[in-house]
């Protein structure tokens, strides 16, 4: 609505954003009837409804647009997370989790419920803006098992280029290193983040990058071995709608996971092409219903 933008530009700035804040709130809290907040922190415009903290971007005109899904925002994370990456196997408490692509935090909050105070879930975000979402939603929301890391996953430490998308930031990608275009993003293999972190034992790899999968998978030898479960989301259905081929991944994927000694499985009769490009590896482990049903109530989503 104009009203929004006019108030964006008006007030968002140092020293008034709290009383556009203030009055973005009493506006939603009209609409939605329920506990609604808009406030700015740590450098971001947020919404919390509820007891959760939703980092929404740095401009207040921009991600205001529209706030119809808030109520049903949390149960939606949960919800895809489990359709997504935990159709086969469902984390127990004290498990450790390696979500790479992690976005502004989406599947991380129900990766860390999952896994418990014991457990640990390692995020890693490439994007410096989806970081900072990231980052402030562990912090507001008291993830305090998640690890948040600002690299993208290579398959050699260096420094790499992030394309930014203009359409969406869920769908920026590594570019080749000889293109000056992109923004300097720093590189680690798994491998290291893994020696550096202490881990020797991963139960899930969640893997969403857009088409870094050749790279990222490339700089894992070390740990392969002991990732009982991975998920790599492939892009194949963009290159198939002329994005290019770079995103053309799901060949190289499913024959490095089968050599590496995972048997792999996938939902090709799904009518969501980014569904149908999901890859999971398994080695073993039962899928804990009882474990997702005890998670999923805790959202209040029904099975």
């Amino acid at each position: 609505m104009p009203y929004r933008r006019t108030l964006g530009d008006w007030f968002d700035r140092p020293g008034s954003r709290w009383l556009l804040g203030k009055v973005a709130t009493s506006y939603v809290r009209r609409i939605l009837r329920d506990d609604v907040e808009i406030l700015h922190l740590n450098g971001l415009w947020t919404h919390r409804i509820g007891s959760i903290f939703f980092p929404d971007g740095r401009t207040f005109a921009s991600v205001y647009s529209n706030f119809g899904n808030w109520k049903t925002e949390a149960r939606q994370y949960a919800s895809e997370a489990a359709e997504f990456w935990l159709k086969h196997y469902w984390p127990k408490q004290g498990d450790v989790i390696v979500d790479v692509g992690a976005g502004r935090g989406e599947d991380t909050l129900t990766f860390s419920r999952a896994v418990g105070k014991i457990g640990r879930v390692i995020a890693i975000e490439a994007s410096p803006l989806s970081f900072a979402m990231l980052q402030n939603f562990c912090l507001l929301n008291g993830l305090a098992n998640v690890t948040a890391l600002h690299v993208a996953l290579m398959n050699k430490r260096g420094t790499v280029r992030l394309r930014k998308d203009q359409s969406t930031w869920k769908q920026d990608s590594i570019v080749g290193g000889d293109e000056s275009s992109g923004i300097e993003v720093e590189g680690k293999t798994l491998d290291q983040i893994c020696q550096e972190m202490g881990i020797n034992q991963i139960a899930l790899l969640k893997m969403n990058i857009e088409g870094g999968e050749r790279h990222a998978l490339l700089g894992m030898d070390s740990v392969l071995p002991h990732i009982r479960q991975i998920c790599v989301a492939c892009h194949d259905f963009r290159s198939a709608k002329g994005d290019g081929e770079q995103f053309r991944t799901r060949a190289f994927v499913e024959q490095f996971l089968t050599k590496h000694g995972f048997s792999l499985t996938s939902d090709p009769d799904d009518p969501r092409d980014y569904v149908r490009d999901h890859v999971f590896g398994m080695r073993s482990g039962p899928h804990s219903l009882a474990a997702e049903r005890e998670i999923n109530e805790s959202w209040g989503v029904s099975m």
